[in-house]
Parts: structure tokens; C-alpha cells; sequence
């Protein structure tokens, strides 16, 4: 039997750490019976404490009543019982520290204890779902949805499917994701990253070469990004605020040993792996791409980027976007809904392919393939088939 909406009366959330605990708080405000569960009484504790305070901050807000807050908090049960948090749930959402193996182990764990038909997400980035369903004797009822921090405030929701999950099972989570008033975008098919991290990457890595090979400064293409296209952030601004170089170089040997479709297979940047060996990691260590010990965010002029041609940032992601339709891993309209509310982007890239024309995205890839002909990258920047079949057809994606 599959579960459906009409079935989810209670959620487990596994972890109470800043995800964890803001999946809860959505989840019991929408009206779900939920239950928190953490190894660590002391976490549970915080977690009690600023789920309370956003509730607050929500109420102050008008976005819930005092009455809606209260019932809220009286149908969430803080536990360090396992059993007691998921033997009688209909849903359960991990969201434990990002790791494969202490994953894998919590599903196994899962299995065992929640009742046969429930649906078994994991609240993941990344990682590899597919094996996280695999561990289980019930990979059917297994699905990912990544949720996007502070969950009470970011309205997107990625459910990830895997081969042994039905559809069915991805309307239910998108299902359950609406009644929490939230949007969801389906991901077809479990690849490295996602919808939203996947376009993430180039917007990161292309000009990391950029500035490797010394072509631009970071002021100019910060600049460029966020005052002239309105992003939130340029790219090396962005890297530092979210510990990009950090989670990049540590992460590189996953990736590259990454079984599942569209598997990544180029290594980092050496600019990435000078800054990481310095311990530049970003905002959190005082130093990244910019310096933080005597400023909390980098000085960007608005007129620094105006010589800088945008598109050779776009373009690598435009192709990113169009190697997930030719896929099929997502719909044009999920990819760009994702790029605007999960990463808060001007435009979703299909969108700005549309405007500037595919003729002038494929010119532009051809330019920054160019310069990567002696690199591990030029295959990855290469224009997709998708692209070129469109651009030759004189076709749009919308």
C-alpha cells in the first residue's frame, strides 16, 4: 500500500539540529502530530527553545495567530526514545549530520522500527539516496527532500526520486510538502547534487578558473553578478558566506567516486585547494577568497563589475540547466522555480536563455571551453546536444 496525503497524520523528524528542528516547527504548525528525535537531551533542549522563538517571531509577524502557536507546540514531543518517536509515524524525515554512513546506519535503524507502509525521506544536500534506499527492505518507500535553510522561512522543497521509488510515492511527498505551504520541485532521478547545488557548481567553479588563470578579479565579478544581473551574492562572495572552498575540496572523492548518473568527474580548481590548505574556508574562519578579520562582509564597488561580460558565468550554467531536461532528471519550469526561490537567483537560467538568445549562450560556451582545452573541465563545459539542436532550430525552452 502506498501512502497518501490523506494517511500522514504523524511525522518523525530524526535530528534536532537547525534542520531538523525547523522541518519540525513547519511540519507541527501545519497541524501534523510531530515527534523530534535526537541522541543529545541538550540539543532536544535548543531545539525546544528556538522552535519557541520562531513560533514568536511568526506571531509577531501575522504569519500565525497565539492560539495557532500554542496548538503547535502542544503536538510536538521532544524525545531521545527512538522507538517512541517512530514506531507509530507515517512519515519520517532524517535530517542527521551529513554523512553517507551515519545515514545509512539511521535507515537501517528506520526499517526496523517504523511500521511497514510508511515513507522513509532523507534530508540531504547530495548525497546518495539511491544507497540510503538500498539498506533498506523497503526501497520503494524511500525518498529525499531537501530543505533549504532556515526551513521556516525558504519556501522550496527538491523531493529527489530514486529507480525503486513510484511515482506515487514523490506525489505524496509533494503532497505533504504543499500542506506545509511550501513548493515543491521534483528531481526525477538521484544525481550528484540535486536541482539547486547542481547550477550552483558552475556558477562557483567557472569563475574560480577565471580568477586562476588571473582574467578578472573577484571585485569585478562579484560585482558584475550581483549589481548588474541581482544576485544576492557574487560567486567568491557566496563561497565565503557558505563555506564553499571548504565543502568543495572535502567532498571532491565522493564525487569522483560517485556511481550515480551525471556523476561528476573533473577535480577542484587549484585555486580552491591553495586557499583550503591555507585554511581559508570562509566567512566562519576569518578568511576565503576575501579577508573577514576586520570586516564582516567584502567590500564590492557597484561599478567594479561594468567591463565584465556576465554571460561567461551564465552560459556554464544555462548548459548545466540543459544537460538536466536532456535527462530528464527535471521539468524548465522546476529547474528555474528552484534557481529563484532556493537560490534566490534574478532569473532561472532556462528563463535567461530565453532573453539572451541560445545562439549567444552557445558562443559564450564556446569561448569558456576554449580556455579550459588544457584542463580537466573542457568536456563539462562543452555545450550539451539538448542546447545545440535548440540554438540550430531557432527553438526556446519555453
Amino acid at each position: 500500500m502506498v501512502v497518501g496525503i490523506d494517511d500522514i497524520e504523524t511525522i518523525t523528524v530524526i535530528g534536532s539540529g537547525q534542520m531538523g528542528r525547523g522541518i519540525g516547527a513547519v511540519a507541527a504548525l501545519a497541524g501534523y502530530d510531530v515527534y523530534i528525535n535526537d541522541i543529545d537531551e541538550s540539543q532536544l533542549e535548543e531545539a525546544e527553545e528556538e522552535i519557541e522563538w520562531s513560533y514568536g517571531k511568526a506571531a509577531e509577524k501575522g504569519a500565525a495567530t497565539d492560539d495557532e502557536v500554542a496548538d503547535a507546540l502542544d503536538r510536538i514531543t521532544f524525545t531521545t526514545d527512538f522507538d517512541e518517536a517512530v514506531e507509530g509515524t507515517d512519515f519520517v524525515t532524517e535530517a542527521a549530520v551529513e554523512q553517507q554512513a551515519v545515514k545509512e546506519d539511521i535507515f537501517e535503524d528506520l526499517d526496523a522500527t517504523a511500521p511497514e507502509e510508511a515513507i522513509l525521506a532523507t534530508n540531504t544536500s547530495g548525497l546518495n539516496i539511491t544507497r540510503l534506499a538500498e539498506v533498506t527492505d523497503r526501497p520503494e518507500q524511500v525518498v529525499g527532500t531537501h530543505w533549504f535553510n532556515p526551513p521556516m522561512l525558504m519556501d522550496l522543497v527538491e523531493v529527489i526520486m530514486t529507480e525503486h521509488a513510484p511515482e506515487a510515492i514523490g506525489d505524496t511527498a509533494e503532497a505533504l510538502i504543499e500542506s506545509f505551504d511550501k513548493t515543491p520541485i521534483r528531481c526525477k532521478i538521484d544525481i550528484p547534487s540535486f536541482i539547486v547545488n547542481r547550477l550552483m557548481r558552475p556558477y562557483g567553479e567557472g569563475p574560480a578558473w577565471m580568477l586562476y588563470r588571473g582574467e578578472y578579479s573577484m571585485k569585478e565579478i562579484d560585482s558584475a553578478m550581483k549589481y548588474k544581473e541581482g544576485f544576492p551574492m557574487g560567486p567568491f562572495e557566496l563561497a565565503d558566506f557558505t563555506g564553499g572552498i571548504q565543502i568543495r575540496v572535502e567532498g571532491e572523492q565522493d564525487h569522483l567516486e560517485d556511481d550515480r548518473p551525471m556523476s561528476y568527474d573533473t577535480k577542484v580548481c587549484p585555486l580552491l585547494r591553495q586557499l583550503y590548505e591555507k585554511g581559508r574556508y570562509g566567512r566562519k574562519a576569518d578568511a576565503g577568497y576575501y579577508d573577514y578579520d576586520e570586516q564582516d562582509e567584502p567590500e564590492i564597488p557597484v561599478d567594479a563589475g561594468q567591463g565584465f561580460d556576465t554571460m561567461l558565468v551564465w552560459a556554464p550554467v544555462i548548459n548545466e540547466a540543459a544537460k538536466m531536461v536532456e535527462n530528464d532528471v527535471a521539468s524548465v519550469e522546476d529547474i528555474d522555480t528552484g534557481a529563484r526561490l532556493g537560490g534566490n537567483w534574478p532569473m532561472g537560467p532556462l528563463e535567461k536563455a530565453d532573453e539572451v538568445g541560445l545562439d549567444v549562450v552557445l558562443r559564450k560556451l564556446t569561448e569558456v571551453s576554449s580556455r579550459h582545452e588544457e584542463t580537466n573541465k573542457l568536456a563539462e563545459t562543452l555545450p550539451c546536444d539538448l542546447l545545440v539542436e535548440k540554438a540550430k532550430n531557432g527553438e526556446t525552452f519555453y
